[in-house]
């Protein structure tokens, strides 16, 4: 750059009426490269910066309040950080379909993910997620699903369902303690024991 368009000192540009700059090359730079250099970018009506589909406006639309919209096109991303790169809050906007929230490292922190049929609330390993079709709920090995045919219940290698036609468990081990009474009534009961079966009561009665 010839040593003519450097200038020692302050300097001001001012216009009366319209000012444009325009470069017809590849790149246009802007920089204040002072050890306490500040740059301001300041309109009494609004400030638009653009790059292609993706843009930030900000507009003052009224005395005492204003507006900033910020898009990244049809099929874009915007994202908004804050803390260490990995932990930190983050918040993801993924094209037109999907929101995504976080705080904490991944595994141990919690997010919220939002599409158009699902949301998804997790903290470590515990999960939520809500869909048209019912409600998820995990707890490491532990689930529990709720649907319009019934609930149904998942710990490890133990499984319940409550459906609208009845109820069925299964399981490795089960056992059963009441203190009280208990009354079982069946039309159609069948029983069966594999190994060993025995019962204890100190009033047996049998009709």
């Amino acid at each position: 750059m010839p040593d003519n368009n450097y200038h020692v000192g302050d300097y001001a540009l001012k216009a009366t009426g319209n000012l444009s700059l325009a470069c017809q090359g590849k790149k246009t730079s802007i920089s204040c490269a002072g050890e306490e250099g500040s740059m301001m970018i300041a309109a009494n009506k609004a400030v638009a910066v653009f790059s292609g589909a993706a843009f930030t406006a900000l507009e003052n639309d009224e005395p005492e309040g204003g507006k900033a919209v910020m898009r990244a096109g049809e099929v874009g991303k915007v994202t908004l950080s804050a803390g260490p790169p990995v932990g930190g809050v983050l918040i993801k906007l993924q094209g037109p379909e999907l929101l995504e929230m976080s705080v904490g490292e991944p595994g141990v922190g919690a997010s919220i993910t939002m599409g158009p049929e699902s949301i998804t609330f997790k903290v470590a390993e515990a999960t939520f997620t809500l869909t048209p079709e019912g409600i998820v709920e995990s707890v490491a090995e532990v689930t529990r699903e709720v649907t319009p045919e019934g609930h149904n219940f998942t710990a490890a290698e133990t499984e319940m369902n409550i459906g609208v036609e009845g109820f069925a468990q299964e399981g490795p081990v089960s056992a059963s303690e009441v203190e009280g009474g208990a009354l079982e009534n069946e039309t159609l009961g069948s029983h069966t024991t594999d190994a060993l079966k025995n019962e204890d009561a100190g009033i047996a009665m049998e009709i």
